[in-house]
């Protein structure tokens, strides 16, 4: 089965929306046409030379990474450099290439799900929450007999979620009346007529970041030529609501166990060589959480919420910072902490129908000796 870039891009797009990503990444297609077909997909961590050549093996038609190639705008596009020969040669035997990276960092059914589980975490919130968006009640009336169909398209696209919950909403039945004008095509009566109709009041909560989606989808579901819809912005706080976008994540080991055998713990559970630490080795870990990648920087809004941080990327300084605070600082290595992602997408992918392979050349960069 094959199916276009772009509706690859579009069904990705569903699960880690391109818009949650940061203001300084550059997730999505980076080469390719839009309308290539799609039938066999690589993905891996990053592009590389050794990635490219398995591509052309696997007569890939789009290689998808985590961490995007082109992260700042190209002043040329020639063979006088290596990425330059690399995209030249993807272009060549015509392959794309698309990435998809704080967007899933911030998801919350990507990595950091993947690693709360690994750990059995409970009570799981986003370590770093997403930046705030504003949430807002949408209203609409509703024929009795269309009101779950209408709920479950609102819900599809996004509207009542709150905390850990998920389909929330609120109905009040009532009668709607109305008079359908000489040029309508009204679904119930006929131009001319006044009408009285058994109607659901149908309310959720929505963020602004889902109100567009679900606003259309609404109307979509709707029976109505013109349905009644109202958007009120709420002033107070809906516990939750727009935070299950977020970096990282926070939660509860099912017991408190020391700094040392934890550490043991998720060296053998992700299968890492060494990890650098600061905290003492008999030092209790109850409450933990992990970032990906690199995310030393989120450490001092950490304080002492969280006996331990697992992240990568740490210098002198966060190591010195962490100690100062009280907290155990594990840095397990930005690739160690995200060599399973290229795994997610294949599944994901997989699911689209198309073939899928991840790739068997990936390598963490770093060496020790």
């Amino acid at each position: 089965m094959s199916i276009t870039i772009r509706d690859l891009r579009s069904k990705l797009n569903a699960v880690f929306p391109e818009k949650t990503a940061e203001s300084w990444d550059n997730p999505g297609l980076l080469l390719g046409r839009g309308n290539a077909c799609v039938s066999r997909v690589l993905t891996a961590l990053e592009l590389t030379p050794d990635v490219m050549s398995e591509a052309i093996d696997f007569k890939a038609d789009l290689i998808l990474t985590h961490h995007p190639f082109i992260f700042k705008p190209l002043k040329s596009l020639t063979d006088d450099t290596p990425e330059g020969r690399m995209l030249l040669e993807l272009a060549e035997n015509h392959i794309g290439l698309m990435a998809a990276h704080t967007n899933l960092d911030c998801a919350p059914d990507a990595i950091i799900r993947k690693l709360a589980q690994d750990l059995k975490l409970a009570g799981c919130r986003p370590f770093v929450p997403h930046r705030p968006y504003k949430a807002y009640k949408i209203v609409v009336f509703v024929p009795c007999e269309s009101a779950d169909a209408v709920a479950a398209a609102m819900h599809a696209a996004g509207a009542g979620c709150v905390g850990s919950y998920s389909d929330v909403s609120f109905r009040a039945q009532g009668t709607g009346k109305f008079t359908c004008g000489a040029d309508s095509s009204p679904a119930i009566g006929v131009p001319g007529s006044s009408e009285a109709v058994e109607e659901y009041r149908l309310e959720m909560v929505v963020s602004e970041r889902d109100l567009r989606a679900v606003t259309q989808a609404l109307r979509n579901a709707h029976p109505y030529e013109e349905p009644a819809i109202d958007v009120f912005e709420l002033h107070s706080e809906v516990h939750h609501m727009t935070d299950l976008y977020g970096f990282g994540v926070s939660g509860t080991l099912p017991k408190a166990v020391t700094l040392a055998s934890f550490i043991r713990h998720i060296k053998k559970l992700w299968d890492i060589p060494s990890v650098r630490f600061a905290g003492e080795p008999d030092k209790q870990i109850r409450r933990v959480a992990i970032l990906n990648g690199s995310g030393a920087k989120f450490l001092p809004s950490s304080d002492r919420d969280v006996d331990a941080y697992i992240t990568g990327d740490c210098g002198h300084h966060d190591f010195d910072n962490a100690v100062r605070r009280g907290v155990a600082l594990i840095d397990a290595g930005h690739y160690d902490t995200e060599k399973f992602i290229p795994a997610l997408l294949a599944e994901l992918v997989s699911s689209f129908g198309v073939e899928v392979m991840v790739s068997h050349t990936m390598r963490n960069p770093m060496r020790v000796m």
